[in-house]
């Protein structure tokens, strides 16, 4: 009994300090080997604990009870502990998504300041019939990944700035995989939009992929100026985000627990601020939405009838046969 204790107590240390040592990379520079270090010793808190564990059954449950409970508690503590710890890491240090170009036919490059030395890089085409929207692209990529909507929107005679997000292809700053700086950089690319020639304010709005259309939708929010937005294959930036959907059962809530968690550790990972929920940037926008939803992913049907429940402006379109983001590629 006093290994096991003399275990637990090691294991909630060892826990502990790893996830402090994973959120040591606080403020500009982000230290990579403190993340690393951080991000092994809570794994080998986890093993710990689990240790701590199995003594535990050994001592009060026996046979073929006991086997099932152990990997049960194992599951439990993993998810629960580290997996949380891992995706909040990589969210705010993903791989750089590299930029390779050209864009569309018409296109001229563009930068733009979106504050704190911020520069977002992207390309213009002009409008034909004063409406325009700005275009963005999902985590892991850049505007490379949108040049075919790019054109499609251009021919229908909409003007069109796609932007690298931040941290993204030729854009500077951290990357963010959630899109928490959606917000504040589609601002400043809606600055940018409306101050070009023929461009008129009342005739602009926003179409995003994936992050991309969830930082659409939280922009819509906390700005007026944008009068639309279309959105395909938004499904969640924080754990509110799926709160509403997810199911009401163990698997469910222990998904909610590790949303929670990760939510709380990329809070302290980046200087970003966390958004608002895509519901509640909805429901505070009276601009319409279109999202676009595929037929092979069943939590995007379930985050768009989230969403519109918020809003009764909010259209759905589901697309037949289509996978994430697929809906261009499939019509």
């Amino acid at each position: 009994m006093r290994v096991m204790r003399w275990l637990g107590a090691v294991a909630g240390l060892w826990l502990a300090g790893g996830i402090l040592g994973a959120l040591a990379a606080l403020g500009p520079s982000r230290w990579a080997d403190e993340v690393t270090v951080g991000s092994v010793a809570a794994g080998v808190g986890v093993a710990a604990l689990l240790a701590a564990l199995v003594l535990l059954l050994r001592r009060h449950v026996h046979g073929r009870l006991r086997t099932v409970l152990v990997a049960v508690a194992g599951v439990v503590v993993v998810a629960i502990a580290a997996m949380p710890v891992g995706v909040a890491v990589w969210a705010t240090h993903p791989p750089h998504a590299d930029f390779e170009g050209p864009g569309p036919e018409g296109s001229v490059d563009v930068t733009i300041e979106a504050g704190d030395g911020i520069t977002l890089a992207g390309w213009y085409v002009p409008t034909g019939n004063g409406a325009a929207v700005v275009l963005g692209h999902g985590a892991g990529s850049t505007r490379d990944d949108v040049v075919r909507q790019s054109e499609v929107l251009a021919d229908a005679g909409y003007g069109v700035l796609a932007i690298d997000a931040r941290g993204h292809g030729q854009s500077t700053g951290q990357a963010m995989d959630l899109g928490w700086w959606g917000e504040a950089d589609l601002s400043a690319a809606f600055d940018t939009l409306t101050a070009f020639d023929g461009v008129d304010p009342d005739r602009v709005g926003l179409v995003g992929m994936s992050m991309g259309g969830e930082e659409s939708l939280g922009a819509a929010g906390v700005d007026s100026r944008v009068r639309a937005v279309v959105a395909e294959g938004a499904t969640q930036r924080t754990a509110a985000d799926k709160s509403g959907w997810l199911p009401r059962h163990p698997l469910g809530w222990l998904q909610r627990a590790m949303d929670a968690e990760r939510d709380l550790l990329v809070s302290l990972l980046t200087d970003a601020p966390r958004p608002a929920s895509l519901s509640d940037a909805v429901a505070a926008s009276d601009a319409p939405v279109l999202l676009i939803t595929a037929s092979q992913m069943p939590d995007e049907a379930a985050a768009a009838k989230w969403i519109k429940d918020a809003n009764p402006r909010v259209e759905i379109w589901t697309v037949p046969d289509a996978g994430h983001i697929g809906g261009i590629a499939t019509a």
